[in-house]
């Protein structure tokens, strides 16, 4: 996503509009290969200030990953408060800092900074609906479907039942 940021230099210290739409290529999160359910978008204002440009908006996008508990696309929708500033590159062997980008001529590349907004708001499991019961991790059946003769007794087995065996009655721990 491109900001051309031509209009700002003009009228510094101007809150100046702007909206961007564009689509987005997959990318990978939480060991997972997310898509983009249409473009990505971001609305907002940037003000220029000496070097630095200071860009507040909000982004939205619908992505597309598999449900962490049954594996079938879930769909999220994802708006991120976007505020980040952009230091114009002056040739000097200067690093970024965490809290800003860097940028040369009158564009600036907001693809980083509006990607890691999203993904810093996607929750850390996503599902494709919030009663969604998952794969039975016997059998790989679909519990939203059907239910599985291997669900039958996991209400009265005890994960924790092999180690006490590892325990005597008369036994302090």
């Amino acid at each position: 996503m491109k900001l051309d940021i031509t209009k700002g230099i003009q009228r510094k210290g101007n809150d100046m509009p702007f909206a961007l739409m564009e689509p987005w290529e997959d990318d990978r999160w939480n060991g997972d290969v997310i898509s983009y359910d249409g473009p990505v978008s971001v609305a907002g204002s940037y003000m220029l200030a000496d070097e630095t440009v200071i860009v507040r908006g909000e982004a939205r996008a619908k992505v597309i990953s598999p449900c962490a508990r049954c594996l079938k696309p879930a769909v999220t929708e994802v708006t991120a408060e976007l505020e980040e500033a952009f230091v114009r590159d002056v040739g000097q062997d200067v690093e970024p800092g965490d809290d800003q980008y860097m940028y040369s001529g009158h564009v600036l590349e907001l693809d980083e900074a509006v990607r890691t907004a999203l993904l810093l708001e996607l929750p850390s499991r996503i599902l494709c609906r919030e009663d969604c019961k998952g794969l039975c991790d016997q059998c790989g059946q679909d519990l939203n479907i059907n239910e599985c003769s291997c669900q039958k007794d996991l209400t009265r087995r005890n994960p924790f039942s092999a180690l006490a065996s590892l325990l005597n009655e008369d036994e302090e721990v």
